[in-house]
């Protein structure tokens, strides 16, 4: 089995191990395949909305010797593949924080039922972060990584019932528990405020409505916050 990209094993590092274990939107299966063949979990539950994709994991895992026996593919939205409390690692990967966040508030009781929770937003992170801070779900660890000139973050987390106050840059970045060296962390801090500073000169050139001008106020603070951070390192 060769070895997964970096973006899979920061994952794999933040799974219970030996522990059932769900991924929805698997990624042509490779981590699931991955787990199993390592025995690193007793079998996955790789959940697929389309077509495409679910028949690409069944081939991919029943052209396995162990993962014809050991990963389970269905065909379904989000977590509604799943029995409640059926699997005790749930990853969530590879698709915007907000679809993330949709998939967690369609059957908040079902969300609730499994143990642990790897996400990897590609975008919006911030709106997922919201809504474990709403619903009381600690962040227990957050990594950044860099590969092939993209960067990449993944957070652990459990159902909890103790909401919790997000700092701006809490929201945007989950700084408190991100796990990374620090000139990784400066270089993608450098790389947030490029960003931001170039969606505020588009919300400039765009308008002066009110909502434009919300979001401006809400990227100079990110911008004037990063700044003082980056001096400080």
């Amino acid at each position: 089995m060769p070895e997964l990209p970096q973006r899979l094993q920061m994952l794999v590092d933040m799974l219970i191990p030996g522990q059932s274990t769900a991924d929805i939107g698997a990624d042509h299966a490779l981590l699931a395949l991955y787990l199993v063949e390592k025995g690193m979990v007793p079998g996955v539950i790789i959940g697929e909305l389309g077509d495409g994709p679910y028949q690409h994991a069944r081939k991919a895992a029943v052209q396995s010797a162990v993962g014809r026996f050991k990963i389970e593919v269905r065909q379904g939205d989000g977590l509604q593949v799943l029995h409640n409390g059926e699997v005790s690692n749930v990853i969530l990967a590879g698709m915007g924080g907000d679809t993330i966040t949709d998939i967690l508030q369609y059957d908040k009781q079902k969300s609730c039922s499994y143990q642990h929770y790897v996400f990897q937003p590609m975008s919006k992170a911030e709106a997922l972060r919201q809504l474990l801070a709403d619903w009381g779900w600690p962040i227990l660890e957050e990594r950044l990584i860099r590969e092939k000139g993209h960067y990449y973050t993944a957070f652990s987390s459990r159902p909890g019932n103790s909401p919790y106050p997000l700092d701006i840059l809490q929201k945007y970045l989950g700084l408190d528990t991100l796990q990374a060296d620090n000139a990784t962390i400066k270089d993608y801090l450098r790389y947030k405020l490029h960003r931001y500073q170039h969606v505020k000169q588009s919300l400039y050139r765009a308008g002066d409505q009110p909502q434009l001008q919300q979001k401006i106020q809400l990227y100079d603070q990110l911008q004037q916050r990063l700044e003082a951070m980056i001096d400080d390192m």
